[in-house]
């Protein structure tokens, strides 16, 4: 369970930025709020704010970061941390990035994990357990000096093994260290994010293909009948054929656009069909129509299937940038109210999308600490995060018309015209 997430010095954010997903004294819809060995958590965030205001930039910070602990190992001495990009607008651009986690892992326990990383190397890394009111030190890292008071003796000799571009949580527990294991494996496992149609593709095809199958292809069925889409059936068919080399064919059409499979002269020709009942009474027909003729909105909840009902299995944090793409304000609804459903989220899933569906925004779905605003500033050029719950809103206070009307910034300054 992610209970908070911040970055400081990347794209867009200058200074520090803190997702946090804990409760605040707010008392309302106790339905929001996942509970995990005595921690609590929000099940589902809203991000608002105007085109390039550090929404997507939030996201890749998160990406990035759980993508470097994932690749760690696979880093050559010396290698470049090419996935680093600080604030440019000021010499900022010459200090590193930093990120930090704080969740509750599989074992019940609470962890802080945090490192700050240039291009070249590791400049900080820090790992803390809490098994009381105060945190344990697992290790700390200052360049190449290193710092441990739990299980010493097991992990000081593995740095010899680390080098200035790997992290240390995973070098640890590519050696089997049972205290790094558990915290590297919920941060490379439970956080899955999705900042472009392609990510979400790649996963959701994989999915489909695997033993799971029948399924990932029953829930999304489900999910489809539930969004009011008049489909019964859902087959796929995987084929493979020789292709010459670099030939690539398109087989899947996702936001528009047409996604190639293709690895090497093998060709994987994914085949997806729906079942269409047409008719009343005895008058009823079956008809078949390939994924392709669908509306891109069926093709994002297609693709969106296998992902949920992975991530409600296994107590996943769900990360999507601009969750309305191409879905209308009802379905998205339904996808926010199955993570405040107990009985459709048993293990504790979280949902923190991006969107700029202010229909969405009300006092009967959030609390006040689940929805969260990035802003811009023009003249330094650095973006801001900040909470709803940090005003004096009123239960009763209409939120979308007070945002619209600008009452809590994040939005867009149309020049010459009027709302």
């Amino acid at each position: 369970m992610l209970i908070q997430f911040s970055v400081k010095n990347f794209m867009s954010f200058k200074e520090k930025a803190i997702l946090a997903l804990n409760p605040s004294v707010d008392k309302e819809h106790p339905e929001n709020i996942n509970e995990n060995n005595g921690y609590e958590a929000a099940n589902t965030i809203a991000i608002y704010g105007a085109n390039a205001s550090g929404k997507t930039s939030l996201f890749k910070a998160m990406t990035v970061a759980v993508n470097m602990l994932k690749n760690s190992n696979f880093m050559q001495v010396n290698q470049p941390i090419g996935l680093m990009m600080p604030f440019k607008f000021d010499d900022n651009i010459n200090n590193p990035s930093e990120f930090e986690f704080i969740f509750v892992a599989d074992d019940g326990n609470r962890y802080i994990y945090g490192f700050s990383a240039d291009r070249k190397r590791i400049h900080e890394e820090y790992l803390y357990q809490y098994k009381s009111k105060k945190p344990t030190m697992i290790f700390e890292r200052h360049g190449e000096e290193y710092e441990f008071k739990s299980q010493k003796n097991v992990l000081e000799p593995l740095v010899r093994f680390n080098t200035q571009n790997k992290l240390f949580l995973a070098t640890a527990t590519n050696w089997n260290t049972e205290s790094t294991t558990i915290p590297y494996k919920w941060l490379s496992e439970k956080i899955v994010t999705f900042t472009d149609a392609q990510v979400l593709t790649d996963l959701s095809l994989n999915l489909y293909k695997s033993s799971k199958k029948e399924e990932y292809l029953s829930f999304t069925e489900d999910l489809l009948h539930a969004a009011d889409i008049n489909i019964s059936k859902l087959k796929i068919n995987v084929k493979k054929t020789k292709m010459p080399l670099g030939m690539l064919t398109p087989q899947l059409l996702v936001n528009g656009q047409q996604i190639p499979t293709v690895t090497a002269q093998e060709m994987e020709q994914i085949e997806v069909t729906t079942e269409h009942v047409i008719g009343e009474g005895d008058n009823k027909n079956t008809y078949s129509l390939g994924l392709l003729e669908e509306s891109l909105g069926t093709n994002q909840l297609f693709l969106l299937g296998p992902v949920l009902k992975d991530v409600f299995e296994n107590g996943t944090s769900l990360f999507i940038d601009e969750i309305d793409n191409s879905l209308h304000t009802f379905i998205v609804k339904h996808i926010i109210n199955m993570f405040r459903n107990p009985d459709i989220n048993k293990s504790g899933a979280q949902l923190i999308f991006t969107t700029h569906d202010t229909s969405l925004l009300s006092l009967s779905t959030f609390r006040r600490d689940q929805v969260y605003f990035t802003e811009k500033n023009n003249t330094t050029g650095a973006s801001d995060l900040y909470s709803l719950d940090e005003f004096s809103v009123r239960k009763t206070d209409n939120i979308e018309k007070g945002y619209l009307l600008g009452r809590y910034g994040a939005i867009p300054y149309i020049r010459g015209e009027e709302l």
